[in-house]
């Protein structure tokens, strides 16, 4: 146990060392890569219970219900191939991911007294991450992944609503929808299958996600603070073929 977790570690610090190097590439593979089309399923976790500040009143209390949903990915990179380290095959590119979109919802409290209302919004992300992979072989049709990225991501928040339980408070309109540019990573683990489809592989693997912290515009002058996702995580399963 001790043996394999120095060998993760070796291979953590290997990509990290990498990114940073300006002799990780062959003169032949500069020119020479292979793009990588991901899809898969993800649980976004998301959302935040929070006090809105209204001017003139006590303020709303925003309260969540469940803030795990489920959803599809997909995704497009193109790799090129690096120097070999020890039994790793290295590799560095660009990974564009579409996270397709999940919801939060919950119940306002006015007044911190009153629970008159639910409200509904959706988020959506498409992150760009520079990544490094390793590729260690293991038999002839099988290999073990890793690879790490980091990069912006883009946040959509939208689409937000609020719904009367009494049918009588009538629901307003206190936020608007916003575009943000968070700072994201990721790591990833797998296992590789050869030749699949003719000879082109098939990779199944899990992958974390880290994607930032959103929020909504103001859309009621009256009202003091901005409605905020929380951090935003997802945990995914990958399938990814490679040209």
């Amino acid at each position: 146990m001790k043996k394999l977790c120095k060998e993760k570690c070796r291979l953590v610090l290997s990509i990290l060392a990498c990114l940073t190097s300006s002799t990780v590439f062959s003169e032949s593979s500069l020119t020479k890569g292979h793009f990588v089309f991901n899809f898969g399923g993800y649980i976004g976790s998301q959302g935040q219970s929070q006090q809105i500040n209204i001017q003139d009143l006590i303020g709303d209390t925003f309260t969540l219900d469940d803030r795990h949903y489920q959803s599809y990915l997909l995704g497009l990179g193109y790799f090129i191939d690096g120097k070999k380290l020890g039994c790793a095959n290295m590799s560095y590119g660009v990974n564009v991911f579409y996270l397709a979109p999940t919801s939060v919802s919950g119940n306002v409290i006015q007044e911190n007294l009153f629970n008159n209302l639910s409200y509904r919004y959706h988020i959506a992300n498409y992150p760009i991450y520079l990544m490094a992979k390793s590729t260690i072989d293991w038999k002839p049709m099988l290999a073990f992944t890793m690879d790490i990225g980091i990069g912006p991501n883009i946040m959509k928040t939208y689409d937000f609503q609020e719904g009367s339980l009494d049918g009588v408070t009538l629901p307003d309109s206190p936020f608007s929808s916003n575009t943000t540019t968070t700072l994201s990573a990721t790591i990833g683990a797998g296992i590789k299958i050869n030749n699949v489809f003719g000879e082109v592989p098939l990779e199944i693997g899990y992958r974390f996600f880290y994607l930032g912290q959103g929020y909504f515009k103001i859309g009621n002058p009256q009202v003091l603070n901005k409605l905020k996702t929380g951090n935003v995580y997802a945990n995914a399963i990958i399938f990814s073929i490679s040209t």
